[in-house]
């Protein structure tokens, strides 16, 4: 489209029309084939749409340029995206191959960070790693800081490497403890800008806005065919499988995912066993809605990791996932908050193999275990 054209579509207002009748239309996909009826998950998917509208202008609008780049969050507390990790703080940052960039931070006391650069344009399916740096591998300052490299050509240092591909970068940090630990610090420059300033150019908004659409639909999208997949092939067990997939889809490689679905009916829980757990930075399970967004766990338990939870005398870990609290006996209770079904991922963070090839689940009557 010409840029007379585009001037056009802004002055007239077309280009607003435009946008709001695509946003309406992708309401449409709350309501799809396989999505739930009742009044409370129609409710749910509505709020996701505002949500990933929020993220999406923010990724594709607000921190487009990748000449004046800058953190920001593409997932929160309230801004949940296929499974989002309830022990991360997450951060994303849009990046050019073109340029150099010097990222400067304090290291903190989180367990574990890292920084990874994705290709695929940032389309939620295809991320697939071109670069990765931990806090494992990096060398820190006697008080704390850091500075690393991002480019094509190698660096001294602590050096991220791009390629072609890169176009943004997903910082994961990853906590034991929220209360206990203080995250990361990180700020971002480009270290070759060409242009003397970020100020809009017209012509870039429609396909900003479009960007942001794009990301929502696909974001929406890419969830209902996993959930699908999953409650017809593995609803309510845990096996580690297909990691390629989870990995471009902005999965970190360091991880070994178990991602499923669980439906539980009012009388019913699940009980999770997890033996032969290998030696790792962490590992976790959480509990997320039918739209894949993590259930609240600012204020309940939804998820537990290696340092949350409470080991039997082998070393394994049984968690109940039930609708109801099922008393002291129980060490390591996940609350549905009042879910009937909805995503569930378990992590193994950082181990250098010897995954468990599943994690054992039974759905049992809920009486029957009740302490």
């Amino acid at each position: 489209m010409g840029s007379n054209e585009t001037e056009s579509r802004i002055l007239s207002g077309q280009l607003w029309d435009d946008f709001c009748d695509r946003l309406k239309a992708a309401g449409k996909l709350v309501a799809s084939d396989g999505t739930p009826t009742d009044v409370q998950n129609r409710a749910l998917g509505y709020r996701f749409l505002t949500r990933l509208l929020r993220g999406g202008l923010e990724r594709s609008v607000d921190y487009a340029d990748p000449q004046y780049p800058g953190f920001y969050r593409l997932a929160d507390d309230t801004k949940k995206v296929l499974n989002d990790n309830p022990d991360n703080f997450y951060e994303n940052c849009t990046v050019d191959p073109r340029f150099d960039y010097r990222i400067t931070g304090h290291r903190g006391t989180v367990k574990w960070f890292s920084i990874g650069v994705k290709g695929g344009g940032g389309t939620v399916d295809k991320m697939s790693s071109t670069g990765e740096i931990d806090s494992s591998q990096m060398t820190f300052g006697d008080d704390g800081t850091f500075e690393i490299i991002m480019s094509t050509k190698e660096q001294p240092g602590n050096w991220l490497p791009m390629t072609d591909e890169s176009s943004n970068i997903v910082v994961r940090q990853t906590f034991g403890n929220r209360k206990q630990e203080t995250r990361a610090q990180l700020s971002i420059a480009c270290m070759n800008p060409e242009r003397a300033n970020n100020n809009l150019a017209p012509e870039a908004l429609e396909a900003q806005l479009g960007g942001a659409l794009t990301f929502l639909e696909n974001t929406v999208q890419l969830g209902l065919m996993w959930t699908k997949m999953y409650k017809d092939t593995t609803l309510n067990a845990l096996p580690s499988h297909d990691q390629p997939m989870l990995h471009a889809a902005g999965g970190d490689p360091t991880i070994n995912y178990y991602q499923s679905h669980w439906e539980l009916a009012p009388d019913e829980a699940l009980a999770v066993t997890i033996e032969g757990l290998p030696e790792c930075q962490t590992w976790n399970l959480q509990l997320s809605n039918f739209w894949m967004e993590s259930l609240e766990h600012r204020f309940f338990d939804i998820c537990v990791n290696k340092f949350t939870a409470r080991y039997e005398d082998d070393g394994s870990v049984k968690i109940l996932i039930a609708h109801s609290d099922p008393g002291p006996a129980h060490k390591n209770w996940l609350n549905t908050l009042g879910h009937s079904e909805g995503g569930m991922l378990g992590r193994i963070v950082g181990a250098d193999g010897g995954w468990p090839s599943e994690w054992k689940t039974e759905v049992v009557k809920f009486d029957s275990v009740k302490a």
